[in-house]
C-alpha cells in the first residue's frame, strides 16, 4: 500500500493500493521533489466522479505508467471535496494555460509549487482524440530535462483570488444579470445553454427575487419551466428520486450518474421556491422525493452521506439504467401505465437507457383522464413498485460516507426550511445543527479548521432552525457562528480561511462561499445590526464578472436585496394557539430574503430592543412585517402576512 492508506478522504483511500507512489497534498512531496530535481504530478478528483475512477482504474493501475511516474516524477492525490480552495487555484491555473477544467484534473507543478501543465482526463495511450498518459510524461520528462526554460515561461504560481475590480451595488447589476440570464435561456428546455447542462438554483432564485421585486411574472415562469424539464427529465432519478449531478444533453435526458449532496440540498430549496411561488404541484413532487431520496437513501447515524457513486460494479450508472424487457418485467402488472407514462433514453450511449417522462404531468394526467393530483398519487406507487425492484436486484452504489460540514449544513438547512409544508426530516436536520459549535470544522465531528464555506452553511443551518422551532438556544449559536464569520471579512469580501487571501465569490454553480457568507451576515443583522457588510465591499465581491454575471447569481440575490428590502417577520405568541397559524404563513410565503421570529413571552427579557418594544403593544398572537425600513401595525390574520410580504412597504 501506498501513502494513502491512513487517509479520511475515501478518494484517496481507493486509491491506497494503487501501483502508484502516491502522496496526500503536503510538504512532504514537494520537499522530496526540490532533493530529487523532479516535477510533481498532481492528481484531483472526487470519489463520486466517474471519469476519475476510470482514470484510476485504467491510467494509474497501468503497471508501466505507475512505474514511470515512480521513477521520473512526485506523485500527489488531492480529493477537492477536502480540498476545495486548492482545487479552485488548481483549475484557474490549468484552464488559464491549456483551457481545460473539470474532473479529474490532472496537473503538472514543479517543486517549488508553480503549476506548468495541465488538463483533465488523459487515458493510458492515445485514445477519444486525446493524448496517451504514455507518451504525456515522456514529453513532460523531455521537457523538464532538455527544455526547462519553457517550463519557467509557462508556469503560474497558485494565487489567491481577489476580485481585481468593483461594481456599483445599485439595482442596475441585477438588471444587468438578468439580461444575461435571459441571453443564454434555452426557451424550449429550460436551463443556460443548448449544450450539457447543469442545473443553476442561484439563477432560478435571482430570476424568483427578480419577479417578486418587479411584480413580472415571466422570470418566475422561466424558472417553473426549467424545474419542469428537470424534473421530467433523466437528470431526475425517476424511480429512486433526487438529481444527478448534470445532463450530458440539451433535453436534460442523460445524466452523469453521481448523486451529490450538496446539489440536492440546493436542488431542494429551488423547488421549494417555486412550489411556494407557483403551487404547481410538480414542483411539490420533486421537492418531496427528493428529501425521500435524502432522508432513505443518505441519512447516516449523526448527518448525512457527501455522495452516492456514478458507478455499480464498475459500469457508469449501472444501476439506473434499464432494459425494455427488465422495465416490462418490474413494472408487473403497472406495465401498461409505465409504458404510457415513461419512455427509454439514451440507449446508443448506454447499456440500456434512462428513464425520463414522456410529458408534462399536467398532460399526462389529461391524456389518461385523471386529474394532477390522483395521477402523481398513482405515480407515486409505480414509482416505489420499481425502486423495489431496483433495489433487490442491484448492487447500490458506493456511498461516501463522510460527514463533511458544508453540504450537511446546506441539507439542513434546506429540510428544515421545507418541514412546515413536508412534515419531514427536521429530526435528522436538527441532530446536524446540534453538532455545530462556535468554531467549525471542517468535517461535522472534527477534522481540521472550518474553511468559510463551513461557517457560512452552518451559520444557515442554525438560523433556519432558530426561524422554524423558535428556540433560542439556534439564535444564540448564530450570534456566535456569526461573529465567527466576520473574521473571515476583508475589503473585498470574505477570505477562504483565517490565513488565505481567497476571496471565492464565483458560483460553480453551486452558490459561492461568498455568496452563503453575505447572506447569512444579512439575516443576521435582521437580529443585531451589528451585522453588516460595507457597501464598498459588496461592490468589490462582483468584481470584473470573471465568468459573467449568471456566475454571481448568489451575489447578485442579496445585493438586490438590500436595494429592494429584506423582510423580517416577529411573531408574538401569546399562548392562544393563533401564533402557529402565524408563523406557518410567515414560513411558507416567499420573500427573496427573510427572516423569521417566534417570540414567546416569557422570553421578553432574551430577546433584541426591537423585539420587546413589539412585545409591549397589543393583545393576543399577533404578527409584525418589516420590509426594509418599514414595520406594519400589529396583525392577527395569516392571510395580512402574505399580503404584506408581497408588498413592497407595509403599511
Amino acid at each position: 500500500m501506498n501513502r494513502l492508506k491512513d487517509c479520511h478522504s475515501s478518494f484517496l483511500r481507493e486509491a491506497a493500493e494503487q501501483p502508484v507512489d502516491w502522496y496526500p497534498w503536503g510538504e512532504e512531496a514537494f520537499e522530496r521533489a526540490k532533493r530529487e530535481d523532479k516535477p510533481v504530478l498532481v492528481d484531483v478528483g472526487a470519489v463520486w466522479c466517474h471519469w476519475c475512477h476510470v482514470m484510476d482504474r485504467e491510467t494509474y493501475s497501468d503497471p508501466e505508467i505507475a512505474l514511470f511516474i515512480n521513477t521520473n516524477f512526485v506523485a500527489v492525490k488531492v480529493d477537492r471535496d477536502e480540498m476545495p480552495s486548492l482545487d479552485r487555484k488548481l483549475q484557474r491555473a490549468v484552464s488559464s494555460i491549456t483551457g481545460e477544467s473539470g474532473w479529474p484534473l490532472t496537473v503538472f507543478m514543479t517543486p517549488e509549487g508553480t503549476v506548468f501543465f495541465g488538463g483533465t482526463y488523459f487515458p493510458p495511450v492515445d485514445m477519444y482524440g486525446r493524448i496517451g498518459m504514455k507518451r504525456l510524461l515522456k514529453e513532460i520528462l523531455r521537457i523538464w530535462r532538455e527544455e526547462r526554460g519553457k517550463i519557467k515561461e509557462a508556469a503560474l504560481a497558485l494565487m489567491d483570488y481577489s476580485p481585481s475590480a468593483s461594481q456599483t451595488p445599485s439595482f442596475d447589476v441585477v438588471e444587468t444579470a438578468i439580461s444575461s440570464v435571459l441571453s443564454s435561456f434555452d426557451f424550449e428546455y429550460g436551463g443556460l445553454g443548448t449544450g450539457m447542462k447543469f442545473p443553476h438554483p442561484t439563477v432560478d432564485n435571482l430570476l424568483l427575487s427578480y419577479s417578486h421585486w418587479t411584480k413580472d411574472d415571466v422570470d418566475k415562469r422561466l424558472v417553473l419551466f426549467t424545474l419542469k424539464k428537470m424534473y421530467q427529465g433523466g437528470i431526475f432519478d425517476q424511480v429512486g428520486g433526487g438529481f444527478h449531478r448534470y445532463a450530458t444533453d440539451r433535453e436534460w435526458n442523460v445524466p452523469h450518474f453521481e448523486k451529490l449532496l450538496i446539489d440536492n440540498a440546493e436542488l431542494l430549496e429551488d423547488y421549494l421556491n417555486a412550489y411556494l411561488t407557483s403551487g404547481d404541484p410538480q414542483a411539490l413532487d420533486a421537492l418531496e422525493l427528493t428529501l425521500e431520496f435524502v432522508l432513505r437513501e443518505m441519512t447516516t447515524e449523526v448527518g448525512f452521506a457527501s455522495s452516492v457513486d456514478a458507478d455499480s460494479e464498475g459500469e457508469e450508472g449501472g444501476f439506473y439504467v434499464w432494459e425494455k424487457k427488465e422495465l416490462m418485467e418490474a413494472s408487473g402488472k403497472e406495465w401498461d401505465l409505465v409504458n404510457k407514462v415513461f419512455q427509454l433514453v439514451g440507449e446508443a450511449n448506454l447499456p440500456g437507457g434512462v428513464l425520463r417522462l414522456r410529458d408534462d404531468s399536467s398532460d399526462l394526467a389529461k391524456h389518461l383522464g385523471l386529474d394532477v393530483g390522483s395521477f402523481l398519487a398513482h405515480l407515486r406507487r409505480v414509482r416505489e413498485t420499481l425502486r423495489t425492484y431496483r433495489d433487490s436486484t442491484r448492487k447500490k452504489p458506493f456511498r461516501d460516507d463522510n460527514l463533511y460540514t458544508y453540504p450537511n449544513c446546506r441539507i439542513a438547512e434546506g429540510i428544515i426550511r421545507a418541514f412546515p409544508l413536508t412534515g419531514m426530516g427536521l429530526k435528522e436536520a436538527l441532530r446536524v445543527v446540534g453538532e455545530l459549535r462556535r468554531r467549525v470544522s471542517r468535517r461535522l465531528q472534527g477534522g481540521g479548521e472550518g474553511l468559510l464555506e463551513d461557517y457560512a452553511s452552518a451559520l444557515l443551518a442554525s438560523l433556519s432552525a432558530y426561524e422554524v422551532t423558535g428556540d433560542l438556544k439556534y439564535r444564540d449559536l448564530s450570534l456566535s457562528l456569526g461573529e465567527e464569520l466576520m473574521s473571515f471579512l476583508k475589503p473585498e469580501g470574505f477570505t477562504d480561511s483565517r490565513d488565505s487571501r481567497e476571496v471565492p465569490v464565483m458560483d460553480t454553480p453551486n452558490e459561492s462561499p461568498n455568496s452563503l457568507a453575505l447572506r447569512g451576515i444579512l439575516k443576521l443583522g435582521l437580529i443585531e445590526d451589528r451585522f453588516k457588510v460595507p457597501e464598498e465591499t459588496l461592490g468589490k465581491m462582483l468584481g470584473d464578472y470573471y465568468q459573467g454575471p449568471p456566475f454571481y447569481a448568489g451575489i447578485i440575490s442579496s445585493i438586490g436585496a438590500t436595494q429592494r428590502g429584506l423582510a423580517h417577520v416577529v411573531v408574538i405568541d401569546e399562548g392562544d394557539g393563533l401564533a402557529d397559524k402565524l408563523h406557518r404563513e410567515a414560513l411558507l410565503t416567499y420573500h427573496p430574503l427573510k427572516l423569521v421570529e417566534r417570540v414567546r413571552i416569557e422570553d421578553r427579557d432574551l430577546v433584541t430592543p426591537l423585539v420587546r418594544s413589539m412585545i409591549k403593544y397589543g393583545n393576543g398572537s399577533r404578527a409584525y412585517i418589516c420590509v426594509g425600513n418599514t414595520c406594519s401595525l400589529p396583525q392577527s390574520e395569516p392571510d395580512k402576512i402574505k399580503l404584506l410580504l408581497k408588498s413592497p412597504s407595509p403599511q
